[in-house]
């Protein structure tokens, strides 16, 4: 029993700040609000990092899955470039709070959800990182697979010893392992440290792109737009396809509506995030959209078979260079980055996340690291490469993807910016009480609770007869109505919980008198008292340094030195 208790005590995350009188730990490290020395993001990095998120293999898949299905390559760019549009919108809206108050998602979720309640949310949001981690780590291995073979011709042909039930052949499941070894890597940092790793992806990535398209259109003779306007279809059709192609284009970035909050809480400034987000996602986005349609239109033309995947278009490159060692060194070299690519990805936008709702769950074991390596080895338990073989199934993902995260993220917009008016009280989100502001019921706050999964009902029939392997029966617009589940769910859960919350108002409203506080009023608070603990801490270095006598030539007063703002002295401050 004592060896058991001298494990416990290894691995337990301590926090100073927790009350020990508390009956659970509601902090630790990862979950405290980010000291102002760690808010190191900065305009130019949040840029580089959305550039570099831009520059994956998603939306360049998701704009040429959608030619392959039969919608023109003008307006599938068109859709998902709007969709980009839009999401970058709700990013940006659903990030203010963390921007402001620097904490993350897993504590902002505290605050519309109840303090047990927020549990519900992170889970569900853990269960999207869990399966879209897999999902990418399987794409890049496929990357991984080409760059492998563009070294070793022989690898292509290595004996499989796997069954054909496995869906995967030896070769490919050792690309995977491979690429899990260097995703394990990024595990090992903290993502609010990778910033330089962003500024590096963003360009190489793109080059990589570049490199790519020049290639296609030059064999191809330009652009073949013209491959895709000859399949003809109702005109009901058509436009349930160019739904579905805004739908995945807001699918592909969903997650960062509610993911954005883990990222923005280590910026400089709020306004760091919101003005490179808003700039830079909708045009970086937009380029590899545009990118994969005009190859996948290219590779039509020149094959007869669209590409819809990175790896079958990098893999035929690889095929007409068999004796061109340097063709197949900047082949192997575009994969390779390509793959780099999910890895960041997946670094920002699943196991981050994942990592901090683990530490929200349990903050007295998990840290955000720890988190992280956990999320890629439950990426490998859901054989992604079972989920995913055509483009169809990848643009259902995407769909399914925002799906079940739009009401989560719709809830939180409406209670910051039409509930709340942007006032959060951080003292609040870390305590037991009963009594607490976030406390509501026993913890939970019944009525996003309720409107998550009231939200989720009008799509569900849709979704079910899209992963169903037949016809389960349903009428026209039930299929159909999949198609925009994430704005139809998004709207939703905004009307519901604005009903729910003014029909049944909250029992601290009249508490907190909330209709007296103006914007952001509990923010600017929150700064100036930060302000003011800066001045007192450079009022005890300057009297320390000049009772020791280090620097005589200090002439400023202490009183000079305390300012702070108008008829606040010294006194006052300590």
């Amino acid at each position: 029993m004592g060896y058991f208790k001298r494990l416990i005590q290894r691995i337990e995350v301590r926090d100073e700040d927790t009350d020990p009188s508390e009956s659970h730990q509601w902090s630790n490290l990862d979950l405290a609000v980010t000291p102002k020395e760690e808010r190191i993001w900065g305009s130019w990095t949040f840029a580089a990092f959305w550039t570099a998120h831009a520059a994956g293999a998603g939306p360049w898949t998701s704009g040429s899955s959608i030619v392959a299905l039969g919608l023109s390559p003008i307006v599938a760019w068109v859709t998902l470039a709007t969709s980009h549009a839009l999401i970058t919108a709700l990013i940006v809206l659903n990030g203010r709070a963390s921007a402001r108050y620097h904490i993350g998602f897993p504590v902002f979720a505290r605050t519309v959800y109840g303090m047990w309640g927020s549990y519900l949310a992170v889970s569900m949001r853990m269960v999207v990182c869990i399966i879209w981690q897999g999902v990418n780590s399987w794409y890049a291995s496929r990357l991984v697979w080409v760059g492998i073979c563009a070294i070793w011709p022989s690898w292509r042909i290595l004996p499989n010893a796997l069954p054909v039930s496995a869906s995967i052949t030896s070769t490919q499941l050792a690309s995977f392992f491979l690429f899990m070894m260097v995703q394990q890597t990024l595990a090992c940092f903290h993502a609010r440290d990778l910033k330089h790793f962003y500024h590096i992806k963003s360009v190489s990535v793109f080059l990589a792109f570049h490199g790519i398209l020049i290639w296609w259109m030059v064999k191809a003779g330009g652009a073949q737009i013209n491959e895709f306007t000859s399949k003809s279809m109702p005109h009901g059709e058509w436009l349930w396809l160019a739904a579905q192609s805004f739908n995945a284009g807001l699918g592909a970035a969903s997650s960062l509506t509610v993911n954005q909050g883990d990222m923005t809480r280590y910026a400089s400034k709020p306004s760091a995030a919101i003005w490179s987000t808003s700039i830079v996602y909708p045009i970086a986005s937009a380029l590899p959209c545009l990118y994969g349609i005009l190859v996948a239109s290219a590779s039509k033309s020149m094959t007869g078979k669209a590409f819809w995947n990175l790896w079958d278009t990098l893999d035929y490159m690889l095929q007409l260079y068999p004796d061109n060692r340097g063709a197949r060194f900047l082949i192997c070299m575009a994969s390779w980055l390509v793959a780099l690519s999910y890895a960041g990805v997946n670094a920002s936008t699943n196991m981050l996340p994942f990592g901090s709702d683990l530490a929200a769950l349990w903050p007295r074991f998990w840290t955000i690291r720890r988190g992280q390596f956990l999320c890629s080895l439950l990426g490998v338990a859901i054989v992604p490469w079972k989920l995913l073989t055509d483009a169809a199934r990848f643009i259902t993902f995407l769909s399914g993807y925002g799906y079940w995260l739009a009401p989560i993220a719709g809830c939180l917009f409406a209670d910051y910016w039409l509930v709340s008016k942007g006032n959060i009280d951080v003292s609040q989100l870390y305590t037991s009480n009963p009594n607490g502001r976030y406390w509501y019921s026993r913890g939970w706050n019944w009525r996003p609770v309720l409107v998550t999964f009231l939200s989720l009902l009008p799509c569900l029939p849709g979704f079910a007869q899209q992963i169903a392997s037949h016809d389960l029966g349903l009428s026209y617009i039930g299929k159909k109505l999949f198609f925009v589940s994430f704005v139809l769910t998004y709207a939703l859960s905004i009307g519901l919980y604005l009903f729910c919350t003014y029909a049944f108002p909250r029992s601290y409203v009249r508490e907190y008198n909330l209709k007296a506080q103006t914007w952001e009023q509990l923010a600017d608070e929150d700064d100036a008292r930060e302000r003011a603990d800066e001045s007192l801490a450079m009022v005890e270095d300057a009297s320390a340094t000049l009772a020791t006598g280090e620097d005589k030539s200090e002439t400023k007063s202490l009183e000079a030195l305390a300012y702070v703002e108008p008829a606040r002295g010294i006194d006052e401050l300590r």
